[in-house]
């Protein structure tokens, strides 16, 4: 068994502006480690994926919504995304990947116990397969050997369209299959804020299921009048390095 340190709190906290936060988690391996969105509103708040549920994530986002209700919202089942949803009354996701959420991606901490098709994906982004996934554990007596991925049932099934109700602020649903057939994006056309999940990030590949709607996908992203895009990964980034990013993918993929 590893002996790994105690790491409190286990989620990284870092202001994104206009009041929205990104928590991250700094003891998981790079290629896991998701971004989870936390914006307030009058009425309620909006989380924005549910990052690998190795720690509980509802204890850090109950601390910034203040008693506020908090909807749950996850941008696809992929298990790194899906992992703390659990914990929340309110979870939603697209209707296409509600399946793959109630029974995700069974992850995982040690490569001996890693699920077939592990390595696979570690080898599309050119990363070194690790032999634990995380550096720390979040609290004494974690059964590391014993972790694997919680599965996380909906509450609410959402389509393209749908609208996400804060009260002051409002999030559009907007279906974008690809990288799943679920995978979904939130704008909030006031503001020109794009929640994207995987469907679209930079500095890293990009991967799909299906080219052709992923395509697709891309193209319509591009016509929205985006100013920030807050991704499922890595870094935010802004309305014109969406579109350089979606053009390049696209000569990439007609190439």
């Amino acid at each position: 068994m590893m002996d790994l340190p105690v790491a409190h709190p286990w989620f990284a906290a870092d202001d994104a502006g206009d009041g929205i936060t990104r928590l991250t988690e700094p003891h998981v391996d790079p290629l896991l480690a998701s971004n989870v969105w936390h914006v307030p509103g009058r009425d309620a708040d909006l989380l924005v994926d549910a990052a690998n549920g190795i720690a509980a994530l509802s204890p850090a986002i109950d601390a910034l919504a203040e008693g506020r209700p908090v909807i749950a919202f996850a941008t696809h089942g992929h298990f790194d995304h899906i992992g703390g949803l659990h914990g929340f009354a309110d979870r939603r996701i697209h209707r296409a990947d509600d399946a793959e959420a109630r029974d995700p991606f069974p992850m995982r901490l040690l490569r001996g116990d890693f699920p077939a098709g592990t390595d696979e994906m570690f080898g599309h982004y050119d990363t070194p397969v690790p032999g634990c996934i995380v550096t720390a554990v979040p609290e004494p007596g974690f059964d590391v050997a014993g972790w694997v991925t919680p599965p996380a049932e909906a509450t609410t099934l959402v389509d393209d369209g749908d609208v996400l109700q804060l009260g002051d602020r409002a999030f559009v649903v907007v279906h974008t299959p690809g990288h799943t057939a679920g995978s979904a994006c939130l704008f909030e056309e006031a503001t020109g804020t794009l929640f994207s999940g995987d469907a679209v990030y930079v500095d890293e590949k990009l991967s799909w299921d299906d080219a052709e709607g992923f395509a697709a996908s891309l193209r319509r992203l591009r016509d929205l009048d985006v100013r920030i895009v807050h991704a499922g990964h890595d870094r935010s980034f802004d309305g014109e390095e969406l579109i350089r990013t979606i053009d390049a993918q696209l000569r990439a993929m007609a190439g």
